[in-house]
């Protein structure tokens, strides 16, 4: 998943945060946020240029139909690409979640059965230079699932989002000659036809990669023919702005003679300026008031905020402050409007192997929620600015806050409770005295794994220190952020505790967390679910487990597929509630925050909630420093 590899890009950067701000009781900002920044909006004047930076590159050269990244898809939504549906680029309590029409004149209409989707285009739409003439018309959008679909242009993508459309797969394996479930009956009419219901296509059709494809003469792909690896630098925008040089691509030559935007220099900068055939008027989801963007590419962490605070840059995108810039920023009350705080959509959490002993029982499984000491967990991560205690395993934002006051393993103070964890150690097969402590062999030198970076080490003494008292013996194995993944990700390495995983939202529905992290979809070697829930009788033989079933919530989240709105939404809460008091595969530890600075020349300040990141279209300048 897309968040995913953005945590394992910001554990580096995140875990200098744990000297700032102190504990738990810090006198820093509320983790709100609030979205208007300093000035009302009603003193805005649009203009000016934002000076940004970012630590590092995108993550697929600027391509839609495989850039998996918060930031690019920030860069997406802000500023280059409009899709059918799209959000508003503000925090959760604003609707930031919410989806909205956007090249769509309205919300979808649905067949009865759910497997009809169809949607009516504006009329409205042009494309940036030099497609300025031409309308965004339906075939375009088909023109991106065709593209999508083919597995080079999505290459270590989303692409499997779109496997529910009738014929996706077959065309992008070179089965069929179109997509049998796509049809543009004129251009204002997009038709999606699913082979099952997914309630959730709406945010599937959001993605970037669902940006309309001019056409260009006869090629399949329009303007994307022939740039299978190097989309990004020939992007043709939709939205408020367009890469610096992208009206002098000349793409009446062939792709290979074609000369690329000179606005973006992959692992340097990327300058982007207003795009003329962009009418305010069609767009009410983007403010857009900057008239030109352009993003330093790398550099020194330190040096970086040091330009910050001499206004030379705006925000430094992507990369939590060092921790002496956030204690700053979070004690000092003339800097603290200028320190953004809000919920980042994801989940902290330890992963315990359902097939590996002791965690094959569940008794031992909640008596581990009950002994791990969560708050101080955070404490050593930062206190309190860092994020919230976690009680269940999906985030609240994605349940519409149904779950906000749920835990089933709650302890005073969040601090975890040994008395309650020998209460459940009791229940276990591998406390044969009933002392409430693990007296079997299997609960001696268990490994774990976690990650060779401060403070995670410093986690894994005090979980160690928790478990022992319940009898469980730690023997914990420092690795790198990527080897620490595989590790996990790898049924047969048998890893029967996993200390610092975190995941985070593709998009705002409990989708993206559910079957990839508990399903047996999510199984190795597709993706993540680490705990081997769903896991088959010869799925479990064939990686050497003398465990012969696990439990599954399979045909929970079948149930809640097809469903929509707040059946949805209910639906994914209960499946919630059951993995944590049926299923229980983790300890749910911290839902964190994402932190950002902003310069003294920014006076309007929003959070994407769907990207977690900074809402570039919100950001506005003091007119003096214009």
């Amino acid at each position: 998943m897309r968040r995913a590899r953005r945590l394992l890009c910001l554990v580096a950067v995140l875990a200098f945060v744990a000297a700032a701000c102190g504990g738990d009781d810090t006198n820093g900002p509320n983790t709100t946020g609030d979205s208007t920044g300093t000035t009302a909006q009603g003193d805005i004047q649009p203009g000016g240029t934002l000076n940004l930076a970012a630590t590092g590159d995108v993550s697929a050269a600027l391509d839609p139909a495989k850039e998996y990244y918060s930031l690019s898809f920030g860069y997406f939504r802000c500023c280059l690409l409009r899709t059918l549906l799209s959000y508003a680029g503000v925090p959760t309590d604003q609707g930031g979640s919410d989806l909205h029409p956007d090249i769509a004149a309205d919300m979808p209409t649905l067949s009865d059965d759910g497997l009809t989707w169809t949607f009516t285009l504006r009329p409205d739409i042009h494309y940036a230079p030099p497609f300025q003439d031409v309308v965004v018309t339906a075939p375009d959008f088909v023109r991106a699932l065709e593209r999508e679909a083919d597995p080079k242009a999505s290459a270590n993508g989303y692409s499997f989002y779109y496997s529910d459309i009738v014929g996706f797969d077959d065309f992008g394996a070179g089965k069929a000659d179109s997509i049998e479930g796509v049809k543009a009956p004129d251009d204002t009419t997009l038709v999606i036809t699913l082979a099952h219901p997914a309630g959730d296509l709406g945010y599937r059709m959001a993605l970037p990669a669902m940006a309309p494809i001019p056409p260009n003469g006869d090629a399949r792909l329009g303007a994307a023919e022939g740039h299978t690896s190097d989309w990004g630098r020939f992007l043709v925008a939709t939205g408020p702005y367009m890469i610096q040089g992208a009206d002098q691509v000349d793409f009446s030559l062939p792709a290979e003679q074609q000369t690329p935007s000179e606005g973006y220099k992959p692992g340097r900068s990327m300058s982007l300026v207003r795009n003329p055939s962009w009418d305010p008027a069609t767009d009410d989801l983007r403010p857009a008031y900057a008239d030109a963007i352009n993003v330093q590419i790398g550099g020194d962490l330190a040096d970086l905020y040091n330009k910050i605070d001499s206004g030379e840059v705006d925000m430094v995108l992507d990369a939590a402050p060092p921790p002496d810039v956030l204690q700053r920023y979070a004690t000092d009350p003339t800097l603290q409007p200028r320190l953004h705080i809000f919920p980042d959509d994801s989940v902290s959490y330890i992963s315990m192997n359902l097939a590996q002993p002791p965690f094959d029982d569940l008794a031992v499984r909640k008596a581990v929620n009950f002994a791990i000491d969560k708050a101080g967990l955070r404490q050593l991560r930062g206190g309190e600015t860092t994020g919230d205690i976690a009680s269940h395993v999906m985030v609240n934002s994605l349940e519409d806050n149904v779950l906000q006051d749920y835990d089933p393993y709650a302890t005073p103070n969040s601090s975890g409770d040994v008395d309650l964890a020998k209460e459940q150690m009791k229940q276990s097969k591998y406390d044969t005295d009933g002392d409430g402590i693990c007296d079997d062999p299997v609960c001696d030198n268990v490994v774990a794994i976690t990650v060779n970076i401060d403070p995670l080490p410093k986690q894994a003494a005090l979980i160690t220190q928790n478990l022992e008292a319940i009898g469980i013996k730690i023997e914990t194995k420092e690795f790198d952020i990527t080897t620490m993944y595989s590790k996990c990700n790898d049924p047969n390495e048998h890893v029967p505790i996993c200390l610092a995983t975190a995941w985070g939202k593709d998009f705002p529905d409990a989708v993206t967390y559910g079957p990839p992290l508990f399903g047996s979809e999510g199984l190795y070697p597709s993706c993540c679910n680490y705990s081997l829930v769903g896991a088959s009788p010869d799925q479990l033989r064939e990686w050497g487990y003398d465990v012969a079933t696990v439990p599954s919530v399979d045909d929970q989240f079948a149930k809640c597929a097809p469903l929509t709105d707040d059946e949805r939404v209910q639906c994914y809460a209960d499946a919630d509630k059951y993995l944590m008091e049926n299923v229980v595969p983790w300890v749910p530890t911290r839902f964190p925050n994402a932190i950002t600075i902003s310069s003294e020349r920014i006076i309007n300040y929003s959070f994407d909630q769907f990207c977690g990141c900074d809402a570039l279209d919100h950001f506005a300048i003091a007119p003096e420093a214009q």
